[in-house]
């Protein structure tokens, strides 16, 4: 872990930046950087208050990439970024706040272990000012979802508010053994309205058999009339994933009958 030096912080003119295991102080009277349109920090050290005042300094920020350490377990970093168009993220989802980012189109979501909250997946309220959000990739990690219907009877069938703008959905290194874990993708699904491709790669494990069914009554009130293009990577035919692709076949109107 190294200190970043002094000076940077008088590099006015610096357009992107990109750090690994620093440690983050700035020097006093430091105004941010107005020029700035790529930030990338990675295992960072730095306070979350410090942070969200950083990227609120950085009026003209396009891209911001962060991969926050479990020092921000307790810490909400506060993004206040008006002109971010694509958000890389890793680490808890309860940990950021989005205030402002109404041109943000893309996000890539790498959620870990405590980023789930019971019914909702806390990704309730991360998603409230994404009104342009048009892509998402999620990656969830592991091994909590393989435990996770030991502590949470159910998943919500969607979350509080629906995400109009999202079109495109990614899932890659998905694991769909459990009952639960096809709950926590079709909550996801069925939040985004007018999706209109879907991407699942499937993380191939041994078929144990489906302990409960997916019945398509249960999903009466889902559709997915703007889905055009479901792709699946790896599929293996298992039990879980038939039931999947059964349930796409049954409410996509352009695959309807």
């Amino acid at each position: 872990m190294y200190l970043l030096p002094s000076s940077l912080f008088s590099c006015s003119q610096l357009t992107h930046l990109t750090l690994n295991n620093g440690l983050i102080h700035p020097t006093s009277g430091f105004q941010g950087f107005d020029r700035f349109i790529s930030l990338e920090q990675r295992n960072v050290t730095i306070s979350s208050e410090l942070l969200g005042s950083l990227i609120s300094h950085c009026p003209l920020l396009e891209k911001l990439v962060l991969n926050i350490s479990k020092v921000f377990v307790s810490d909400i970093i506060d993004i206040n970024a008006p002109k971010l168009r694509l958000f890389i993220y890793t680490g808890k989802i309860r940990s950021v706040c989005l205030t402002n980012v109404p041109l943000l189109a893309k996000e890539c979501l790498f959620c870990d272990d405590s980023s789930m909250e019971e019914n909702c997946f806390g990704f309730a309220k991360f998603f409230e000012s994404c009104t342009a959000l048009k892509g998402l990739l999620l990656v969830f990690t592991y091994p909590e979802f393989e435990l996770a219907e030991l502590y949470i009877d159910e998943v919500a069938a969607r979350l509080p508010s629906d995400v109009n703008s999202v079109k495109l959905f990614e899932l890659p290194f998905l694991k769909l053994v459990e009952s639960y874990m096809l709950s926590c993708v079709l909550c996801l699904i069925r939040s985004f309205p007018f999706l209109e491709y879907l991407e699942i790669q499937v993380e191939n494990e041994v078929d144990v058999g489906s302990t409960e069914s997916l019945e398509l009554e249960g999903f009466s009130d889902a559709t997915f009339n703007h889905l055009r293009v479901v792709r699946l990577e790896h599929f293996g035919g298992t039990s879980h994933e038939m039931q999947l692709v059964r349930l796409f076949l049954a409410k996509s109107l352009y695959w309807s009958a």
